[in-house]
């Protein structure tokens, strides 16, 4: 039903700027962008968030049985990221139609994974991959183009001698080439939090336009907001008023467009102190807060132990608590040497696969 925006409880003067513009229903409010209201309508930054959050009340999403739903989740897909372990930690790889969060200090190898993704989501889907395209929102400056091509490279390798391909002639005929990989990745750079928010919302756009993309990257999403004093209260609401601006576009583009979307988060150092013993102490935490923890679906922790990249899973709703020992090489993401006696010689990778018999010998890399 298509409601006219009077019946929206927004205050008076804003619903008046809205019918002088012309806009008098909500379906015409929401095909208009946050910075039309800006710019063409007069409205502030803060009152056009307090438009979109009450904007997201009117569209509910229609109930569907429980059977639905365990149907819905059996069909669940992933992306791989060519670790076994890292895989079996995520429950097969990363999820289409859900957001995963990855955390960890500098060096950890978020951006690595992401870059990893990147490549994995345009395999061919008769090599057990998603033949589809990817957006990398890029807040650090850490992508590369050049890395890109070098994983290109590795996977093609990887697939020609898992398949038994005699040259890539086959990977050719797939459009699976550096070329076309790099043409598939659509990259943004944005270097703080307002360039953040009207990015997001132009991949909103983009998606629509080009519905073959399934895996959607900010790297990162705290790094745009170490560098505003959040002291100021008003400023502390604008940063959760546009984390929460976000994530509503996400769950959108998640919910119409059945994609994944991978987010990389900083640590941050929380200092405690005890009420008896009045002594402080210090951890590192995911940055962004209490409020934001709840936001993803899924979210992993990479860290550091024992000299080995170490992956956690710190939060979800159907995964058991576990973790695995990971490597970066010039290849990409590997198992590190500690996890291969807990896997059989033989795995399937790729449960999409067009020939799902395809058992896929993994083969152990010297560094």
């Amino acid at each position: 039903m298509n409601r006219h925006v009077t019946s929206l409880p927004i205050a008076n003067h804003l619903k008046s700027k809205l019918i002088k513009n012309g806009v008098e229903s909500i379906n015409e409010l929401k095909n208009l962008k946050p910075t039309d209201l800006i710019k063409d309508f007069g409205i502030s930054k803060n009152e056009v968030f307090e438009i979109y959050e009450t904007l997201d009340l009117f569209q509910a999403s229609k109930p569907i049985s429980v059977y639905d739903l365990l149907q819905i989740e059996q069909k669940l897909e992933f992306i791989c990221t060519f670790s076994p372990a890292f895989d079996k930690l995520l429950g097969g790889g990363v999820p289409i139609g859900k957001i995963t969060e990855l955390c960890g200090a500098a060096g950890a190898g978020k951006t690595q994974v992401c870059m990893q993704l990147c490549v994995n989501v345009q395999i061919p889907e008769t090599f057990g991959g998603r033949n589809a395209k990817a957006i990398f929102i890029d807040t650090e400056g850490s992508f590369t183009s050049n890395r890109i091509i070098e994983i290109v490279k590795s996977t093609q390798n990887l697939l020609v001698d898992r398949f038994n391909l005699t040259n890539r002639e086959e990977l050719i005929k797939h459009n699976f080439t550096v070329e076309k990989v790099l043409q598939n990745i659509y990259y943004y750079r944005c270097s703080d939090h307002v360039q953040l928010l009207a990015c997001f919302n132009n991949v909103k756009v983009l998606i629509e336009k080009q519905p073959s993309i399934k895996l959607v990257i900010i790297d990162s999403l705290a790094y745009p907001f170490r560098f505003v004093d959040f002291k100021d209260s008003n400023l502390l609401t604008m940063k959760t008023n546009i984390l929460n601006n976000m994530m509503t576009i996400a769950y959108q583009l998640i919910t119409k467009f059945n994609l994944a979307i991978l987010i990389t988060n900083q640590m941050t150092t929380r200092i405690t102190r005890d009420s008896v013993s009045n002594v402080s102490s210090s951890n590192l935490v995911p940055a962004l807060g209490e409020t934001w923890a709840h936001s993803a679906n899924l979210r992993i922790l990479l860290s550091w132990r024992n000299s080995k990249r170490q992956a956690c899973v710190c939060k979800s709703s159907y995964l058991p608590d576990m973790s695995c020992f990971y490597k970066i090489t010039e290849r990409g993401i590997e198992d590190e040497s500690d996890n291969l006696e807990d896997y059989d010689k033989e795995k399937q990778f790729y449960d999409g696969a067009e020939s799902s018999k395809f058992q896929i010998k993994r083969k152990k890399f010297d560094d």
